[in-house]
């Protein structure tokens, strides 16, 4: 869109705005500033102008222009009947508000512009217009417009912006672990407590089994039942537990298995068996990653669903966890995996037996028979041949294969055929919808009763949309995912059963030299205490564990095979039963150091079930500190909001950038330490997977991201153990710090104190780079960085007085 020079009529300031600044800075004819770069009015806070410019309260400018987190260019636009005059001192003022909040000398706020349509002038913040033309003369090949040109054309915009860059930007980066042993620091391991050996065969049973859902204890005896879920304290509740949004066209049920058994289920797999519809029927279970699906439709398979419906069915479990990367034309791979898992669930069907291969290829015998009829008149042994070579070929026919199964069981055996689609919540989002229609296809192909699970926020998102809207009349049913804390208690109950049962005595040495004599069913003793310091105590350590869990039950049984094992327990501490204390004496600081370091000495983003939101990649355009909290902080802040796509708490990587662009991060930058953030599963994408996101993906914030910033950076601990790997810019700061590593990794450990004056340094050096990288809207304090600060400067004062009172004003990440 050029200036309509030859038609230009101008009516207001809208008209100026529409018609001549958006050309003029946006067409590669004129300033050729990318629209990602130009932002309105609404973008920026009001300020307040003297008197001389007309504005004395309210202000924004109508433009600005921003570059590598510089706002560069202030542009005003004017009514016809306006001088542009008024209009340069109101951007001049507007650019100097904004250059003052930097460092001195600094000035990144140094173009402005300003027309009423008529005139236009351009110039310097701190300068009267160094360019005067008459925006008729801005016709393509002037010399006015090359002026222009030359004087605030992007490239000359962008070259400033670079070197406003370089003058803020750190030249080193110092990593402590580097500068105390380097990378063998943080290989370093420890072992596993004295425990462990003798609880690895309970672990293996009940907490690291690979194939739980064939485990017939856990399906029978260790299933968290609908009516045995606990609820999560209110902030929990609104990032863990999922919320049912039952729309016009929909209907949700939730799933409430029990003790005996599934209502719902039962329900329409009879129905299904009464009516034995003509296209077969596809059933929806929906639910997040981990809830549970695949254990709950295997233990309805095999434990609780009715005898009556038992002997009527025969079932097969289509696993996607080993599916191609790509499903768009995947039909002959769920043919032959729908195939191998059939004879392996149902092992009393004899695929090698006549019969059965009859049944199974009856119609295509039944086209072939006048065929057969005709040779076997002529030789018997030639029909005999020819059906042996067509069953042979029909057998290599895996589509025809898995239509003829289901042919044989629904028809010739009058049974119900039930497929389960398992997994596919744990594909991205475009595979999801590919597996949807792959559920489809084969329901119409074989005409059985399909079972398909789905994540949830998948089928919220696309139920009213192709493929999934051909499902919208249909029931899809919901199942919650229990509590870290309820399937670990039930898992324990059947541990301390098997450790009860077992005689036995071991012995070892604690600390102090002391041998120790112990039962077997000691450790009964220990597992209970542990679960008692873990989840029966309000404190914020529960919360913790299950954030980092997220929904996924595997990782939260992995979660706590990490604590019982961990070296980071001392055998003193975790033997206090045996010699005579009633507690296991586990503290906060003891289960978040294993969260963090896992089996090694020191904490690294590869050592446990925490990240370390102080870092950041010291080849990013602007390296800080803060990026990762300012992501998290924002998308934790506004949770609750609906962004973009219309979930709530989902907002695309360029609305976060734009925001952050604010604070003086460079926008690329942003989209980095997103991108480090869902790889550390501290946020989600609205394409279900972890790998990477662009501007035009939508993130969420996850429980763990909230954890993250709402508790963590107020723990002495977390702060003392992200100290390795934490970025620093100061070479004075780094080394200080590097010294409380060489203290624990030369004694083995650190005294609590050295911990909080290492966090003090932390601290000061954390506000220093806050000074310094500050601009003017992350001056006014509601920001993450600042949230932080004040959370780390909460954890030093907690630590010096352990009896003082918090005070009592809300948490802003609580409300």
């Amino acid at each position: 869109m050029h200036i309509d020079h030859d038609n230009l009529a101008l009516h207001n300031e809208s008209d100026v705005e529409q018609k001549i600044i958006m050309p003029l800075l946006g067409e590669d004819i004129y300033l050729e500033i990318s629209s990602d770069k130009i932002f309105p009015k609404q973008y920026l806070a009001p300020t307040v102008l003297d008197k001389t410019a007309g504005r004395t309260v309210g202000y924004y400018p109508d433009y600005t222009v921003w570059m590598r987190g510089f706002p560069v260019f202030v542009v005003e636009a004017k009514s016809p009947d306006v001088p542009s005059e008024t209009g340069y001192r109101e951007a001049s003022l507007y650019a100097r508000h904004l250059n003052q909040s930097y460092k001195t000398d600094l000035n990144p706020c140094r173009f402005v512009m300003a027309t009423n349509g008529k005139t236009l002038l351009a110039g310097y913040w701190d300068s009267p217009p160094a360019l005067e033309v008459q925006v008729a003369n801005l016709r393509l090949g002037s010399a006015d417009l090359e002026r222009l040109r030359q004087h605030c054309h992007s490239g000359v915009l962008e070259e400033f912006a670079r070197q406003c860059l370089l003058r803020v930007r750190s030249e080193r980066t110092f990593f402590p672990y580097m500068l105390a042993g380097g990378p063998a620091l943080l290989r370093a391991r420890v072992p596993v407590n004295s425990f462990a050996a003798d609880l690895s065969p309970i672990l293996r049973l009940y907490f690291t089994s690979p194939s739980e859902e064939n485990n017939r204890e856990i399906i029978e005896r260790a299933y968290v039942c609908s009516d045995e879920v606990t609820e999560y304290d209110r902030i929990l509740e609104a990032l863990l537990k999922e919320r049912l949004t039952v729309q016009q066209g929909t209907v949700v049920e939730k799933l409430e298995p029990g003790r005996h058994g599934e209502q719902h289920v039962e329900r329409v797999i009879s129905d299904f068996r009464e009516s034995r519809p003509p296209g077969g029927q596809l059933q929806v279970v929906q639910g997040s990653v981990g809830s549970g699906k695949s254990l709950f439709i295997r233990r309805y398979k095999e434990a609780t669903q009715s005898p009556s419906l038992a002997n009527a069915t025969r079932w097969a479990f289509v696993d996607f966890n080993s599916s191609p990367s790509d499903l768009s034309n995947a039909e002959r791979w769920l043919c032959q995996v729908f195939r191998e898992s059939f004879q392996r669930e149902n092992p009393e069907i004899d695929f090698s037996s006549a019969g059965v291969l009859r049944g199974i290829y009856s119609s295509k015998i039944q086209m072939r028979k006048p065929i057969y009829d005709l040779l076997a008149k002529t030789s018997a042994e030639q029909a005999a041949i020819a059906k042996a070579n067509d069953l042979a070929s029909w057998q290599d026919d895996v589509e025809e294969t898995a239509r003829g199964i289901a042919q044989y069981v629904l028809g010739s055996r009058q049974e119900v055929l039930i497929t389960v689609m398992d997994n596919v919540d744990r594909l991205d989002l475009k595979n999801q919808l590919s597996a949807f229609q792959l559920a489809l296809w084969f329901m119409e192909r074989t005409r059985c009763f399909v079972i398909l699970q789905m994540r949830d926020e998948t089928y919220e998102r696309y139920k009213n949309k192709p493929p999934l809207d051909t499902f919208r009349t249909g029931v899809t049913f919901h199942i919650s995912p229990p509590r870290f804390t309820d399937v670990v208690k039930r898992r324990l109950e059947l541990s301390r059963e098997y450790l009860a049962s077992r005689a036995g005595q071991q012995r070892y040495r604690i600390e102090s030299g002391v041998r120790v004599t112990y039962k077997k069913s000691d450790l009964e003793e220990f597992l209970r205490e542990l679960y008692v310091e873990l989840f029966d105590r309000k404190r914020n350590i529960s919360r913790l564990l299950e954030a980092v869990a997220g929904w996924d039950v595997r990782r939260a049984l992995q979660i706590f095979v990490s604590i019982i094992t961990s070296g980071h327990l001392s055998p003193t501490a975790i033997t206090s039963t045996v010699l005579g204390g009633r507690s296991a004496g586990i503290s906060e600081h003891n289960i978040l150091k294993i969260l963090m370091r896992g089996e090694y000495r020191f904490f690294s983003d590869d050592s446990g079930f925490v990240s370390n939101i102080l870092s950041f990649d010291p080849d990013w355009q602007k390296p800080d500190n803060f990026i990762l909290i300012e992501v998290l902080y924002f998308l934790a802040f506004n949770r609750k909001r609906k962004g973009a796509i219309g979930l709530e708490g989902y907002f695309t990587c360029r609305h976060v950038a734009q925001e952050l662009q604010r604070l003086g991060y460079v926008p690329d930058d942003v989209l980095s330490a997103l991108n480090v953030a869902l790889q550390r599963q501290l946020i989600g994408a609205d394409h279900m997977n972890f790998t990477s996101v662009g501007f035009d993906d939508s993130v969420r914030i996850l429980a763990s991201g909230y954890m993250h910033v709402r508790v963590l950076a107020g723990r002495l601990e977390y702060l003392y153990g992200i100290i390795p790997t934490t970025p620093i810019l100061e070479r004075d700061a780094a080394q200080q710090l590097t010294h409380f590593l060489e203290i624990e990794q030369s004694r083995g450990s650190i005294a609590p104190y050295q911990k909080m004056r290492a966090v003090e340094i932390l601290h000061g050096y954390l506000l220093r780079q806050f000074e310094k990288n500050r601009t003017p809207f992350s001056a006014t304090g509601d920001s993450g960085a600042s949230y932080v600060l004040a959370q780390i400067a909460g954890a030093i004062n907690h630590f010096k007085n352990a009896t003082a009172t918090v005070p009592g004003d809300s948490d802003p990440l609580d409300l």
